[in-house]
């Protein structure tokens, strides 16, 4: 389970975020990829090479595999989980065949835009293969965007390869996508205003208290109503300016979805429990990774500039939790004389 939403700045910044909802241990961390990287693919006599750097959240599992990240261009790319309707089929001929788990790879080190991946992607083969760590082949779609907004969902389904745009900016999991655009019909009474005094008969009846408008926003975790929670919520959020608040907007937007350990139970035997173990945020524009895990609330950031773009060789960010950084912070606040200036010692950090 997760949620993808995209989101703009008044001064035209675009973001691309998620949280990451799994039970099992993923693991992930920032990790950058140089151009010209192979990556050997899980589809037997499949590689492919990369024409530009990324940074996305990834892991090393006999080769990298990424769940999202964005590249040199400003295109970012997400995956999520889609139990139930993902279908994939054979390796074909004249096709780069590759497992679900690896489109996003692929899509980082070979797409420039939106449009890019639009034309690029006839020539992609997504093959029903099993992957050796959960035994099984993993249901996913994509949701992928650029520097312009631009914002697209690909879906593969019994029914064929769905490139839909997505004007919403919002992405969760099963049912399909155009399921969940004809779901937020059923919303249209949403609104961050209160309502009016309403009359029975010759009674009036004035609002019950703040927040009325919003009476009936779906709060559980079921992906249909994070679609909903995110996409009301979204469109009425405050307007900001800039990187910081775009980024501190974003987070308190994922927050409504975030699902803390324990209260999403998956399997009652073994106490299995999805959770969001990151949110990752993608400043498209300015070309920076955040990444802040589920022991963290102080985002990893990872500028893909010049210096790191320059690199031959992955690069692999490690990730603090909150008392590691505490007790780092303090420490160089006494070295450094700043009286504990929080702002000034994580600009050292970073």
């Amino acid at each position: 389970m997760c949620t993808a939403v995209t989101f703009s700045t008044d001064d035209d910044l675009k973001f691309l975020a998620r949280t990451m909802d799994f039970s099992f241990e993923l693991n992930a961390k920032p990790i950058f990829i140089p151009k010209d990287f192979t990556f050997n693919s899980h589809i037997e006599d499949s590689s492919f090479k990369t024409m530009f750097g990324f940074v996305g959240a990834g892991r090393d599992v006999n080769g990298y595999i990424f769940a999202d990240g964005l590249n040199a261009h400003g295109f970012g790319i997400a995956t999520l989980y889609f139990e139930g309707n993902a279908h994939y089929g054979r390796k074909k001929k004249n096709f780069l065949n590759l497992a679900p788990e690896e489109l996003v790879s692929w899509a980082l080190g070979n797409v420039k835009s939106v449009s890019d991946f639009t034309d690029k992607i006839k020539q992609i083969n997504i093959v029903a293969k099993k992957n050796s760590i959960i035994d099984a082949v993993v249901p996913l779609h994509w949701i992928v965007s650029d520097s312009t907004g631009a914002t697209k969902c690909l879906e593969i389904t019994e029914s064929g390869i769905h490139l839909y745009d997505n004007q919403v900016g919002v992405m969760t999991n099963s049912p399909e996508f155009p399921w969940h655009l004809t779901n937020l019909s059923h919303y249209n009474n949403l609104q961050p205003t209160e309502y009016s005094p309403k009359k029975y008969g010759s009674f009036e009846r004035e609002p019950d208290g703040p927040g009325t408008g919003l009476a009936g926003l779906p709060g559980d975790y079921t992906a249909t109503s994070r679609f909903i929670r995110t996409s009301v919520l979204k469109e009425y959020i405050s307007n900001v300016k800039g990187e910081y608040q775009g980024v501190n907007e974003i987070q308190h937007l994922l927050n409504t979805v975030d699902i803390p350990k324990g209260v999403k139970i998956t399997n009652s035997k073994t106490n299995t429990a999805d959770y969001t173990q990151y949110k990752g945020i993608m400043d498209l524009t300015n070309k920076v990774y955040y990444m802040i895990p589920y022991d963290n609330v102080v985002p990893k950031r990872v500028n893909l500039d010049a210096d790191l773009l320059s690199k031959t060789e992955p690069v692999e960010f490690n990730i603090e939790n909150d008392e590691q950084l505490s007790k780092l912070v303090n420490l160089l606040s006494k070295k450094l004389d700043v009286n504990a200036d929080f702002d000034k010692v994580l600009s050292l950090l970073q």
